[in-house]
């Protein structure tokens, strides 16, 4: 059986081709797979501005209730984008909701995953954002007006995209050597830039964002392998995989 990692699809209705691309690839998983989404499945924008019944319009989310009705099992461990659409993943997906820091033994491999926006690395006004105050402000603000908000969101956060990456990366690894000797494979999202310090110990990958890209972590029977496809629609070219393989951990671990 087949476990899947991935994080930060950030799907919302302004974004169909995102959904596309995220919904061909859940319907590529086994039937008897299992998927963990490390946060930010949806974004804030499809949390605070959506009605509920509406998100099901989403074909990501489609995707992954047909998933769960083949079979396969979907765990979701909230990020800073969809904290307050738990229940909904609970009720509608079918999801079991995970708590960080989730530890768990894959195949041999001891997994360690967090989303990562809680690490120490973010800006405080960034925290207030994801209060339940300011989820109720946005979705009272006129659509018009909601739209500016998430376009300047945007723009500064493009324009200070590689400090930030730096940041949280140097957080992030410090995070990862704390945890030698109780992981063998430390998984994080939030950061979009995909990252796989295969060499490290423990191994530390940030699953990286579906914006520009799809990726994915995948551990089988035959070791853990870390999947980066770009988009041929956005990047205007042919995909190009990036696979890095670890063996299997010793037998003597446990399998679950």
């Amino acid at each position: 059986m087949a476990y899947y990692l991935a994080s930060d699809i950030h799907l919302r209705m302004d974004r169909p081709e995102r959904a596309r691309r995220f919904a061909r690839w859940v319907r590529q998983l086994e039937d008897d797979a299992s998927l963990l989404v490390a946060g930010d499945l949806c974004d804030f924008w499809m949390v605070a501005r959506q009605r509920e019944k509406e998100l099901m319009d989403s074909e990501g989310l489609g995707a992954l209730a047909d998933f769960r009705a083949r079979g396969g099992s979907l765990a979701i461990l909230p990020g800073n984008h969809d904290l307050w659409i738990c229940p909904f993943y609970e009720r509608t997906l079918g999801a079991t909701l995970l708590r960080e820091p989730y530890d768990t033994t894959v195949h041999g491999f001891r997994l360690h995953v967090v989303h990562g926006h809680l690490l120490g690395a973010r800006r405080n006004w960034k925290g207030w954002m994801e209060s339940r105050e300011f989820k109720h402000a946005f979705e009272l603000l006129p659509r018009p007006v909601a739209g500016l908000l998430d376009q300047l969101l945007e723009r500064k956060n493009s324009s200070s995209l590689e400090a930030d990456e730096r940041r949280y990366l140097a957080v992030f690894r410090d995070y990862a050597v704390g945890l030698r000797g109780r992981a063998d494979i430390v998984v994080i999202g939030h950061v979009h830039r995909a990252v796989d310090d295969s060499a490290s110990d423990p191994r530390m990958i940030v699953l990286g964002g579906w914006q520009k890209r799809s990726s994915y972590l995948k551990i089988d029977s035959t070791g853990a392998s870390f999947h980066v496809v770009a988009d041929e629609h956005q990047e205007n070219r042919s995909p190009a995989v990036v696979s890095r393989e670890s063996s299997p951990s010793p037998p003597s671990r446990s399998t679950s």
